[in-house]
């Protein structure tokens, strides 16, 4: 789905393919570079070109779906949504993840891989959307709240730095 941003430019929210695979290797290890919002070190994410390409040939029939943003005919972000379990008990919820590049930040590109994700919610008769969020990471925390999401619960000390130092994570919930 192509979307305006802020600007006038647009960018593209589509399921990867197989020959994204390096492009996105790339994107998620600049962003663990750029931000200590996400859940690991750059040295921990170090998948091969065939694993990510096994990836995302393996979602095709999941309980989930995977979306990248795509910005001047680049990929710029990722964003995945799908069930926190496979139980009957559990199929009314969802979990969503995002990632996007830190000099493509505050143009949209999130709030539309954020329209996108909660589509397939809707779609799937998902009526409970879940995240968890670095409690300092103002940017993302003013975006969910702009979609609804609410802070129903707090992780104390849930990331701890290479530092020592530790910080809170916030679990939000959106009731569709």
């Amino acid at each position: 789905m192509e979307y305006f941003l802020k600007g006038g430019k647009t960018v593209v929210i589509r399921k990867p393919v197989i020959e994204d695979a390096e492009e996105l290797i790339s994107v998620i290890a600049t962003a663990d570079r750029e931000t200590l919002f996400l859940a690991r070190n750059p040295d921990e994410f170090c998948p091969t070109v065939e694993e990510e390409k096994n990836m995302i040939a393996g979602l095709e029939n999941s309980n989930m779906i995977w979306f990248v943003a795509e910005y001047d005919d680049k990929i710029v972000g990722q964003c995945s949504v799908g069930l926190v379990n496979g139980y009957q008990r559990y199929r009314h919820r969802a979990s969503v993840a995002f990632v996007v590049l830190a000099e493509y930040c505050n143009i949209g590109i999130g709030g539309r891989m954020m329209e996108e994700c909660l589509k397939w919610c809707a779609d799937n008769k998902i009526t409970q959307v879940e995240l968890g969020v670095v409690a300092t990471n103002e940017r993302a925390l003013s975006m969910y709240r702009d979609f609804g999401f609410e802070v129903v619960g707090t992780i104390p000390n849930a990331l701890r730095y290479s530092d020592g130092s530790c910080v809170d994570e916030y679990n939000m919930i959106k009731f569709l």
